[in-house]
């Protein structure tokens, strides 16, 4: 019982480690498809002067997968 509470664990915390990049330089870990919209989504990030932030997530559905998180 112990063990499989612990595999479950192990799969869901998995399943996210593409929860958010934030920088054009961490869109090598988006799948080869995805890094042209990912590198779109977050060189806003570098724009001098806004408040906004956006991060690129990759695992949600691809009409939100460039989600502002301010």
């Amino acid at each position: 019982m112990r063990r499989a509470k612990v595999v479950v664990l192990a799969v869901a915390f998995a399943g996210c480690a593409h929860a958010g990049l934030k920088k054009v330089s961490d869109c090598d870990q988006a799948p080869v498809e995805q890094r042209l919209q990912c590198a779109a989504c977050t060189v806003k990030n570098d724009v001098p002067g806004t408040s906004e932030a956006y991060e690129y997530r990759p695992d949600n559905d691809p009409s939100n997968r460039c989600v502002k998180t301010n």
